[in-house]
């Protein structure tokens, strides 16, 4: 655990830290508020009205969702979400591919786009954009500032900034519906200030209308505790209950699935932590070799990691088990999180 000095600390260091992105936002914000004009007596957003929005709302929304490539550019992709709420933070929902924003349709680059949603749509929805996951943890590891009235989509809005309590998690700035609390506008900033995602709604509209729900590449088969996870899996005998309590105190269990590849019928335990904003996720692959063996100057109990600005991700063996661990590039608490399920798997 951290000497409280160094907590201390660390909480000035970010502290100083949202002070600049406060100011570096404030002109943004000054000039938006010039173009929405006041709106007097609108409820300002919280984090309870906003998760209770994606409790509650139906809405179809077209956006441009900006990912940086590889070699640094933006390439902007428009596509349309339709949520129908269901009462629960897993509305039912279509994520639709429309275009590349200056590519012809049918180029290589916008086939490939095309392609990417198709496989991984699902995940852009449910874990690539700002969602309030727990809102009792998200009070507690989040606080949320006002920076006056916005207009996006044709719509009045306010500007959110959403700042973390712990150096390692991003910075979420937010423009709300004012009328259903909905986010329209959703950037995502990493702890040194680079923005690495963007969502932007440039229509808006309640309900949905012949929605046919986006479904994952893989079965998912939910699981209500790792018990029944287990046993569902036959009770393989490297299978692991993590415990990240330790150097993950802020994050809680999410969600337990079994995700059944159908192309090579393999079966993994997927388990999805919470600070009641942030994910990350602790993926167990059952009867699998050792991915290291026979590879040059690998040791004994190697973790092999991989990191960029927007993806922290950790592979280990043991047992005939594979673990992924796998965050956010700015989590770098993840590298701990590992050790520590490693240890725990080593003497289970």
């Amino acid at each position: 655990m951290p000497h409280p000095a160094d907590s201390s600390r660390a909480r000035t260091g970010i502290r100083r830290l949202a002070s600049c992105a406060l100011v570096a936002l404030f002109a943004v914000s000054s000039a938006a508020q010039s173009a929405a004009g006041s709106k007097g007596g609108a409820a300002v957003p919280t984090l309870a009205s906003i998760n209770q929005a994606l409790l509650q709302v139906d809405y179809t929304v077209e956006q441009l969702r900006r990912f940086r490539s590889a070699g640094g550019g933006i390439v902007t992709v428009r596509e349309q979400l339709q949520v129908d709420a269901n009462g629960t933070t897993k509305p039912q929902f279509a994520l639709d591919f429309l275009a590349v924003e200056g590519e012809p349709a049918g180029s290589p680059l916008s086939l490939k786009w095309q392609q990417t949603y198709a496989r991984y749509g699902t995940l852009f929805f449910r874990n690539g954009s700002f969602q309030v996951r727990d809102l009792l943890r998200a009070k507690a590891n989040y606080t949320l500032h006002d920076f006056g009235p916005v207009a996006r989509a044709g719509r009045a809005a306010r500007r959110m900034v959403v700042f973390p309590n712990a150096v390692d998690k991003a910075l979420w700035v937010l423009d709300v519906d004012i009328a259903t609390h909905v986010p329209l506008f959703v950037a995502e900033f990493d702890n040194s200030l680079k923005i690495f995602a963007e969502i932007e709604v440039v229509t808006f509209a309640r309900g949905v209308q012949g929605m046919t729900p986006s479904t994952p590449l893989q079965a998912v088969v939910p699981q209500p505790d790792f018990a029944a996870a287990s046993t569902f899996l036959g009770d393989p005998p490297g299978l692991i209950d993590p415990d990240i309590a330790a150097v993950m105190g802020d994050y809680g269990l999410e969600n337990i699935d079994v995700h059944q590849d159908p192309i090579n019928g393999r079966e993994k335990l997927v388990m999805s932590y919470t600070d009641g904003v942030d994910q990350f996720l602790v993926i167990q692959t059952v009867n699998v070799a050792d991915p290291f063996a026979g590879l040059p100057g690998t040791a004994a109990n190697t973790i092999g990691r991989f990191r960029d600005p927007a993806v922290s991700a950790l592979v280990f063996w043991d047992n005939g088990v594979s673990f992924h661990v796998a965050g956010r590039g700015s989590l770098t608490r993840l590298d701990d999180a590992a050790r520590s399920i490693y240890r725990q798997a080593l003497s289970n």
